[in-house]
C-alpha cells in the first residue's frame, strides 16, 4: 500500500489556514442570522418587535458599535454587521480577511477554490451596500451564504486532506460551535420561557428563528416531535448526527485533530468541553442555568481555540508535519 511522506508545513500557513476556515465561518453564519433575524422581524407583530440589537449581542458587537452609534436601528445595525469595514467582524471584513489569509496558504489552496474566493471578495466589496437595503438583502445575503459553502465544498473535494486541510476545518468547526453557544445565550430568555409578555404567544417563531440561524431547523423537525424548549437547546447541544450542533462539531474538530503532530494538548482541551457537554443537566438549565453554561462553554471552546495556537503557531514545533 502506498503511503506519501507528509510534507512540511510552515507555521505561518497553518495559522493563516485555520484563520481562513474561522472567518468564511464567520462571514456564512452571519449572513445566516441577519436573514434569519429579518424574516422573525417580519413575522411577528409590532407589539412583540424584538429589535435589531439582539443580533448585536450573538455576534458580540454591541460595544463597538455603541461607540459610533446613538440607535439600534434596522439599517445601522445591518450595516455595521453586513458592509462596515470598520468592524473586524463583519461579512466584509470576514471574507476580507479570508482572501488575504488563503492568499499566504495558496501554495496549498486548489485553483477552483482561489477562484470562488476571488469572485466572492468582489462580490462583496463592489455589493455590499445591497445588505442595508430591504429589498437587495435577503438576495444578497442568500448569495454570499452560497458562495461561502462552495468555498468549503471544494476545498472539502478538491484540497490535499494533509495539514493545512485539517487546520482550516478544525477553525471552521470551532467557529460554528462558537456561534450557536452564542445563539443559546442570547435567545435564553425566549427558550427557556421567561420572555417578556408580548413575546410569549410567538416563543415557537422564535425557537424555529434561532434554530433557522444557524441552519438546523430542518433536521430538527426529523429529529424531534417535541417542539419545546427543552427540545431545542438540548437539540443544539449535543444531537450526534446533525453537523451544526455544538456536540458534532467539537467531534469533527477532534477527529481532524488527530490527524496533525503533537495533537495532545489540544485534545486534552477538547476532551474538556466534550465533558461539560456530556454532564449537561437539563433541568438546572430550564431553572436559569442556561446562561452561567454557556459562558462555562464558550470559555472551554476558547481554551481549545488557545491550545492550538499556542501548540502550532507560537512555538518551534520539532515533530515532523509543522515547522515555522
Amino acid at each position: 500500500m502506498y503511503e506519501a511522506p507528509s510534507p512540511l508545513l510552515l507555521s505561518r500557513v497553518a495559522e493563516s489556514s485555520y484563520w481562513a476556515g474561522r472567518y468564511i465561518e464567520r462571514a456564512e453564519g452571519t449572513a445566516r442570522l441577519i436573514r434569519s433575524h429579518a424574516e422573525l422581524v417580519i413575522d411577528l407583530p409590532a407589539s412583540a418587535f424584538v429589535g435589531w440589537r439582539p443580533l448585536l449581542a450573538v455576534l458580540g458587537a454591541g460595544t463597538d458599535f455603541d461607540e459610533n452609534h446613538e440607535h439600534a436601528s434596522e439599517e445601522e445595525v445591518t450595516r455595521h454587521l453586513a458592509a462596515s469595514t470598520e468592524n473586524s467582524g463583519s461579512i466584509r471584513s470576514s471574507v476580507s480577511a479570508v482572501h488575504q489569509n488563503l492568499r499566504i496558504t495558496r501554495s496549498v489552496m486548489p485553483i477552483e477554490a482561489a477562484e470562488v474566493l476571488t469572485d466572492l471578495h468582489r462580490h462583496v466589496e463592489s455589493t455590499a451596500y445591497q445588505a442595508v437595503d430591504r429589498r437587495t438583502r435577503s438576495d444578497w445575503l442568500t448569495s454570499v451564504i452560497r458562495q461561502c459553502q462552495t468555498l468549503t465544498g471544494i476545498m472539502a473535494d478538491t484540497m490535499s486532506h494533509d495539514d493545512a486541510f485539517c487546520f482550516f476545518t478544525v477553525g471552521r468547526q470551532l467557529e460554528r460551535a462558537d456561534l450557536v453557544t452564542r445563539v443559546l445565550d442570547v435567545e435564553a430568555a425566549v427558550l427557556t420561557g421567561r420572555a417578556h409578555d408580548a413575546l410569549v404567544p410567538y416563543q415557537d417563531l422564535c425557537w424555529a428563528a434561532a434554530l433557522r440561524s444557524v441552519s438546523a431547523l430542518q433536521a430538527f423537525r426529523r429529529r424531534s416531535s417535541a417542539h419545546t424548549p427543552e427540545a431545542t437547546i438540548a437539540f443544539l447541544l449535543r444531537d450526534p448526527r446533525c453537523p451544526r450542533t455544538v456536540e458534532s462539531c467539537l467531534v469533527e474538530a477532534s477527529r481532524w485533530l488527530l490527524e496533525i503532530p503533537r495533537h495532545e494538548d489540544a485534545m486534552a482541551a477538547c476532551a474538556s468541553v466534550g465533558t461539560l457537554l456530556q454532564g449537561v443537566d437539563m433541568d438546572d438549565l430550564m431553572n436559569g442555568g442556561l446562561h452561567e453554561f454557556v459562558d462555562e462553554l464558550q470559555l472551554a471552546i476558547s481554551e481549545l481555540h488557545d491550545r492550538i495556537g499556542e501548540t502550532w503557531f507560537q512555538t518551534v514545533p520539532t515533530a515532523v508535519g509543522v515547522e515555522s
